[in-house]
């Protein structure tokens, strides 16, 4: 899964907003991937992103594919975050390459929302509690 030049600066940034910086970036992404899919707005595939100064993270490292957590608990969303992408877009995902582009663009609008909507001050709690009320 690749992000933009524009994802890779926001991490940093969004991660410590979230208390997140000592953390795998992964975890960081997945939230902006979820932000996006929180919307009840399909994403423009019209819209062209320019991948070409990011970074590529393999995809089962995002959906946590095959892993267990620290207790031995599965850990595998890939599923059903399918199933998020599928429902947020009335469409199936029926291939992983076609997942992994899906959450490319939720990726990079997660981040724009939060980019936008974030400032060093913010309080990511009563953020989300306002946008999702």
């Amino acid at each position: 899964m690749r992000t933009t030049q524009f994802a890779e600066l926001q991490l940093p940034r969004i991660a410590k907003l979230l208390g997140f910086e000592k953390e795998p970036k992964w975890l960081t992404i997945r939230f902006a991937i979820f932000i996006s899919l929180s919307l009840n707005k399909e994403i423009d595939t019209n819209e062209k992103i320019d991948f070409t100064e990011g970074k590529s993270y393999n995809l089962d490292v995002i959906t946590g594919k095959g892993k267990v957590d620290t207790q031995g608990d599965q850990a595998d969303y890939t599923d059903f975050i399918a199933l998020l992408v599928a429902n947020s877009e009335n469409n199936k995902v029926n291939t992983l390459r076609g997942l992994e582009l899906k959450l490319e663009q939720h990726c990079e609008r997660g981040f724009a929302i939060l980019a936008s909507s974030l400032n060093d001050n913010s309080d990511i709690f009563e953020w989300i509690k306002q946008e999702f009320l």
